[in-house]
């Protein structure tokens, strides 16, 4: 189909957030911390993990490609020193903080009873948090990581904890910002739209791994405003490469 250029505005009930490859491009230092992690390990090839593994948890990665490493309190501090060791590298991806603030905000700005947005991410609460100091961003008070569940992304588990979380277990529309496959998997089996970010990847292969909505980056999207009477908020999308007909019919 013919893709309109006229703006995309959505109603929302919550919006849930993956970090790495969507709030903060941390390609770099979590490409230098699997080179690293290699260096005493010949059996275990970085460039291939590094290929294959984004929007894994670490314990996974390393439960799969190097099991004897794989304890929980270890991969924990191993992950959580990503970013004091690496992270100089990092850098937002364009027009998250905006975003995430102005999302943050809405709590505050419409005296609502919960924040609208949480965190679900692959990565441990320790190197997240970071990321988001960092950043100079406030930390959601939903924010689901590693730790947080019992099977990571492409289940579902992380996307509907978060879902219920905010209270919207089984009602409202509910937005998922990803950027890897898994993570879109995991957000459209938790009957989330999914807007995919063309950061790690380039837009058709966002595009091919389902996403209902592809963008360059958060740059062409801001938060209109809140509904009492919808409990929604406005979600306006000016810059998208592609959306299917299931957002057309969600639109306002």
């Amino acid at each position: 189909m013919t893709i309109s250029k006229k703006p995309i505005i959505l109603n929302l009930s919550a919006a849930l957030f993956d970090v790495d490859g969507t709030i903060v491009d941390s390609t770099g230092p979590i490409g230098d911390f699997w080179r690293a992690f290699a260096k005493d390990k010949p059996y275990f090839d970085p460039e291939y993990v590094i290929d294959i593994s984004h929007g894994w948890r670490t314990f996974d990665v390393i439960a799969k490609f190097a099991p004897d490493f794989a304890k929980p309190d270890y991969v924990t501090q191993l992950e959580g020193s990503v970013p004091d060791l690496y992270g100089s590298t990092a850098k937002e991806i364009p027009g998250s903080i905006k975003l995430v603030s102005d999302l943050l905000k809405l709590e505050r700005e419409y005296s609502l009873n919960n924040q609208r947005i949480a965190i679900a991410t692959s990565g441990t609460y320790l190197m997240a948090t970071k990321w988001f100091k960092i950043l100079g961003l406030e930390v959601p008070k939903v924010f689901i990581t590693a730790e947080s569940v019992q099977k990571g992304k492409p289940d579902p588990e992380p996307y509907l904890l978060g879902r219920s979380s905010l209270g919207y277990e089984k009602k409202g529309t509910v937005v998922v910002f990803e950027d890897a496959q898994a993570g879109i998997e995991a957000g459209l089996a938790a009957d989330c739209l999914v807007i995919g970010i063309a950061s790690t990847y380039n837009k058709d292969e966002v595009k091919s791994f389902g996403a209902d909505i592809v963008v360059p980056s958060l740059e062409g999207i801001h938060v209109d405003g809140y509904d009492k009477e919808s409990d929604t908020f406005r979600l306006v999308i000016n810059d998208y490469s592609f959306a299917n007909e299931r957002v057309f019919q969600l639109q306002t």
